[in-house]
């Protein structure tokens, strides 16, 4: 049987300006331009990005209104390892882009910042003693079942 996923093609992302959407999601997440899409009446309102290092795109489409329905969602979350979540914090703070502390998930550890229209971004790093430690033998999150005692990087280590 062919009919199997084999990845992500592209995420795409409402925003209400995309100039500049374009120029914060090429400083902050380092995307390259890939293509860009004129509608029938011959305005550029879409684009695409390759994502370095990555299998996929990321595609930007201008539309202020559903932009505004999107504000403080979590639509998807970028996969980065554990030793790199500092290293984030620190580009994010180079960048001057707020972004949360590194927190325990659920199978992880993650931090999140937002876009200029409010749509949160997760940069997550999957920890397999996280998720052990959180789902139980039914397969199951447990959410603050115990005390994290597996710390995340960026945090105070005793």
């Amino acid at each position: 049987m062919n009919a199997v996923l084999t990845g992500v093609h592209h995420l795409k992302i409402w925003v209400s300006d995309l100039e500049r959407s374009r120029s914060w999601y090429e400083r902050v997440l380092g995307l390259e331009h890939h293509t860009s899409f004129q509608d029938d009446d011959g305005v550029i309102r879409g684009m695409s990005f390759t994502v370095p290092g990555a299998s996929f795109q990321i595609a930007l489409r201008e539309n202020p209104e559903l932009a505004r329905a999107l504000f403080d969602a979590d639509p998807f979350a970028l996969q980065v390892t554990l030793e790199g979540l500092d290293d984030w914090a620190a580009r994010l703070d180079g960048l001057g882009v707020p972004h949360s502390p590194i927190f325990r998930a659920s199978a992880g550890h993650a931090m999140g910042f937002t876009d200029p229209d409010g749509v949160q971004i997760r940069l997550y790093a999957p920890d397999e003693r996280v998720h052990a430690a959180q789902v139980g033998a039914e397969g199951v999150y447990r959410s603050g079942e115990a005390p994290d005692p597996i710390p995340a990087p960026g945090r105070d280590q005793d």
